[in-house]
């Protein structure tokens, strides 16, 4: 049980979700306002913009750039895999 709570109670893990969410929803009111259609698909359906793909990469990277330190490997590594999502 220690390790599910570890597992949840880590930022790097929690923060990413509840940005993915949010930017999911958002996608579904802008789509909402501009379409005057509510499509609830879009809380789970990918692509179009804001990216929550390049959103969770980029909270990790920064999330593990403040915990470990922009200096640190583990950084580099989830920079570079930020990137190549993004890409």
């Amino acid at each position: 049980m220690e390790i599910i709570n570890e597992i949840l109670y880590n930022k790097c893990v929690y923060i990413p979700f509840f940005l993915w969410f949010a930017i999911q929803v958002f996608k579904v009111v802008t789509d909402l306002v501009k379409n005057k259609k509510l499509d609830v698909k879009r809380i789970v359906g990918a692509g179009g913009m804001p990216s929550s793909h390049s959103a969770i990469v980029c909270s990790i990277a920064i999330l593990i750039g403040k915990e470990y330190g922009f200096d640190s490997g583990i950084f580099a590594m989830a920079t570079i895999f930020a990137f190549i999502v993004m890409y």
